[in-house]
């Protein structure tokens, strides 16, 4: 007999993990048309993260079971609540298991995906799955944001940088500072109370404009009740920060 007692949440974390099927629906409910072909290769990339994951953490692996609403769809609500332009460069800032930037390359072939991570170990097995995957429009690199930036091949180089909670707002703005072109867009994917961090953020920054946006999707209501967001920070023309 089920307990009345058990709020909205605990039911919702019992619920059974989404599958790729469902998954992809959601997608299409929400009007991101993936190809049979894009979605063999997410499927294929899903079985290999999982199985380098036994050897390194890319992932937590207490969330290993919900990879496909946790990591998948969570990355690909970027290409549902915000407009990346066509065949721009991409950096994936502090890339970990290669989220979002692989799935973005995956997705949106047309996009040119730069995955940056200062652990080295990381970057060998992210760097695997993608030579397994023959994707050629990623590149994978091992260093930290702030010393890339001063190198001429990465000055100034990115439209768009997205993240995953990986620092704060504020830690990001700077970091990311000289990988980013003039009029670029900053994407963090982050949950949580975080209006404290936007705030301090834009005092500390003159002329950046943020917004906010909780995750809002046809056919899934756990990132809206678990407060996730997406905040995009739109950058002035450059200067000193």
């Amino acid at each position: 007999m089920s307990n009345p007692f058990h709020s909205h949440s605990e039911m919702s974390e019992n619920q059974k993990p989404l599958k790729s099927t469902e998954v992809r629906q959601i997608c299409l409910d929400n009007g991101l048309i993936v190809s049979n072909s894009q979605w063999r290769v997410l499927e294929k990339w899903a079985d290999l993260l999982l199985n380098y994951n036994k050897e390194i953490n890319l992932i937590s692996r207490k969330q290993t079971d919900l990879l496909w609403e946790k990591q998948i769809l969570h990355s690909l609500s970027l290409l549902i609540c915000r407009e990346i332009p066509q065949g721009v460069e991409v950096c994936d800032f502090g890339t970990g298991g290669g989220l979002p930037g692989i799935i973005l390359a995956i997705v949106r072939p047309d996009l040119y995906l730069t995955l940056v991570d200062s652990r080295q170990k990381k970057v060998d097995v992210v760097q695997k799955i993608v030579d397994e995957l023959r994707l050629s429009n990623v590149k994978v690199i091992c260093g930290r944001g702030e010393i890339l930036g001063k190198e001429a091949q990465w000055n100034q180089r990115f439209l768009v940088i997205t993240a995953r909670a990986v620092a704060s707002l504020i830690d990001l703005v700077r970091w990311t500072f000289c990988l980013r072109k003039s009029g670029s867009e900053l994407h963090v994917l982050k949950g949580g109370e975080i209006q404290d961090e936007i705030k301090a953020l834009s005092l500390m920054f003159e002329g950046i404009k943020i917004s906010k946006s909780v995750i809002v999707m046809k056919g899934y209501a756990k990132f809206k009740q678990n407060k996730k967001y997406i905040i995009t920070i739109n950058y002035p023309p450059k200067k000193h920060l």
